[in-house]
């Protein structure tokens, strides 16, 4: 029999699946969650089916808005559960509920989370398994040295990627001390009703090698000597993939290959040693690399590149460079680098140059040599110290009119040191890491330098992905130079100069600092910039930007002043090409006179 309590809970399940349905389609305005102390809310999102609207959605007004969809939510539900018992959270309670504008078509979807008591781990043992019953001792204390850092530890909640990435750590302490096969694996044991955890790896460390013959493979015309030179272990020494891996970058290094494969042949282990495979594939020792563009400030520019390998012989590599443009009307390298100098992660190159600038203020002429030293610190970080000479020849009445000095040939000698680190990626449009350098010059060593000074330039860029398809970057430059040693002047053509399409973008090519009465650029002893870029994927090869520029150009090395900053800001449009994005951009100067529009067309991204 049917009674009036039952036809009302009939009534009420019809009633909220009625309502759930109803909701179909509406706009996912936002997500959100309620009692979550220990995972963040953007953490969750991640794994959910249903999105929200976002920044992206709003700027891509033609696309469709994101849509709640009651299918979805039970997914999602089970998905949050998951998330948490992964972190440790075994008996964690998820509901939801919306929040409905009916008029605007609009739901507010609310996670309510119950986390409740989770599990702590309450002891880790090591079960070691290795041929020789000696080893066991020699792990045990390697492991007992290393424990601190491990990612699962007693007293700490259990947490299922701690527990998997520990595994990893233990592997690696085992594969720097002779053990290139090692499997671990784990178990867990819950006590205490199910809120304590006793964790229980199995190491099967296998045998204990020593490095073997090493072999070289692949390599046509480069000699086998020349790879060997950057193993970093030699035979009959402890196995160590470290060792291995160091190998790899610094052959990789030699700039010869196109790729370096270490292979540890396991299945020829004979009398506790593994034999090595260097596995290479060479480049090209003839290449040719040729562009044509066109921008707003350099017109048209055609470039040639031309790189030869084992030029006279072993890894060296000679770079020739052509260049046009109308900044650059001609400009030659030569640039012959050798690799493994001194060390490994160690080069030297000696660089002969002839180009000519032209700029508003001047046109210069310069020719001279360089020659570099550079030191490879980390697979991201490297230093230079480099010494320059070079003999200049200037026509610019601005110098002539204003500094007091000759129009003429002139010599110029500096040394320049400078370190730099760089993991940002993918190469020509960033979504994440950092980029970073500072350069230190002193100019008017002997040879007859015309001028005396010293500079200092530093740049940081950060790249950031903030949601699906947005990306914030931002960049900083700062730069002093002060003529020393008696002078009373520096260079026009080393000087800072500001504005166009890569620096502060509401005003021309150098036309902020300080000018002349006919508004010619000066440059500047002190220089501070920073820009920051809001770059939004919209629809296949099409990126668009908005952007704010800031900065300016001071006379004098110490006389920065952030009340005496120009502003502008704008947008633009982003086209993804195999050779780096096309860039259009619209600035215009902000809280200034002048509110002239500018535009910009180039290659590449501004920063």
């Amino acid at each position: 029999m049917i009674n009036l309590k039952n036809i009302l809970v009939i009534i009420l399940l019809i009633g909220m699946f009625c309502s759930l349905q109803a909701q179909d389609n509406y706009v996912l305005k936002r997500i959100k969650f309620e009692g979550n102390s220990t995972i963040s809310a953007s953490s969750l999102k991640k794994n959910l089916s249903l999105h929200a609207r976002n920044l992206g959605d709003i700027l891509i007004f033609w696309n469709e808005s994101p849509q709640f969809n009651e299918l979805y939510l039970e997914d999602d539900i089970n998905q949050i559960i998951v998330q948490y018992q992964k972190g440790g959270f075994l008996d964690v309670e998820v509901s939801s509920r919306l929040e409905t504008n009916q008029d605007k078509e609009e739901v507010i979807l609310i996670f309510q989370i119950k986390e409740n008591t989770p599990v702590l781990i309450k002891e880790i043992l090591y079960e070691i398994n290795t041929a020789r019953i000696e080893d066991k001792a020699v792990i045990q204390e390697q492991l007992d040295k290393a424990s601190e850092g491990f990612y699962a530890k007693t007293g700490r909640r259990f947490i299922d990627s701690n527990i998997k990435n520990t595994i990893s750590q233990i592997n690696k302490i085992l594969l720097e001390n002779g053990f290139p096969d090692p499997l671990t694996e784990f178990d867990v044991q819950l006590t205490e009703q199910n809120t304590r955890a006793k964790v229980i790896y199995t190491i099967n460390a296998g045998d204990y090698c020593d490095f073997g013959e090493i072999r070289v493979k692949g390599n046509a015309k480069l000699a086998d000597k020349v790879i060997l030179k950057q193993v970093s272990f030699a035979e009959n020494e402890m196995f160590s993939q470290s060792q291995t891996q160091k190998t790899q970058q610094q052959i990789q290094n030699l700039g010869m290959f196109q790729y370096v494969t270490i292979k540890t042949m396991l299945n020829e282990v004979a009398d506790n040693k593994i034999p090595v495979e260097i596995l290479v594939k060479e480049l090209p020792y003839w290449s040719v690399k040729t562009g044509i563009g066109y921008g707003l400030e350099d017109r048209f520019r055609v470039t040639m590149n031309l790189l030869k390998l084992g030029f006279l012989g072993g890894a060296r590599r000679a770079n020739l460079l052509a260049r046009h443009s109308y900044l650059e009307p001609y400009n030659f390298s030569l640039q012959i680098t050798q690799p493994d100098f001194i060390n490994p992660q160690g080069s030297i190159s000696l660089k002969p140059f002839i180009k000519k600038e032209h700029e508003p203020a001047y046109d210069l002429r310069r020719f001279g040599l360089s020659t570099t030293l550079q030191q490879n610190l980390h697979i991201y970080t490297s230093t230079f110290i480099t010494y320059k000479f070079e003999r200049d020849y200037l026509q610019s009445d601005v110098m002539e009119v204003t500094l007091e000095t000759e129009k003429g040939y002139y010599n110029k000698s500096n040394i320049s040191l400078g370190i730099s680190t760089d993991n940002s990626e993918p190469v020509f449009t960033p979504d994440k890491g950092l980029m970073a350098s500072f350069v230190t010059t002193l100019a008017g060593l002997k040879l007859g330098s015309k001028y005396h000074y010293w500079q200092g330039l530093a740049d940081l860029r950060k790249y950031q992905k903030i949601m699906r398809g947005t990306v914030l970057a931002g960049r900083f430059k700062i730069g002093s130079m002060q003529p020393i040693w008696g002078d009373i002047t520096t260079p026009i053509e080393e000087r800072f100069f500001a504005g166009g399409s890569n620096s502060i973008r509401g005003w021309k090519r150098g036309e902020i600092g300080p000018l002349t009465e006919d508004g010619l650029a000066l440059g500047g002893e002190s220089y501070l910039e920073f820009s920051t870029e809001l770059r939004q994927h919209l629809w296949r090869m099409f990126y668009g930007v908005a952007f704010l520029d800031a900065g300016n150009v001071w006379e004098h090395y110490d006389e920065y002043d952030l009340n005496d900053l120009v502003y502008s800001a704008g947008l633009g449009l982003r086209i993804k090409t195999p050779l780096g994005p096309i860039r259009f951009d619209a600035a215009q100067p902000l809280w200034s006179s002048r509110k002239q529009i500018l535009l910009h067309l180039s290659i590449g991204q501004a920063f």
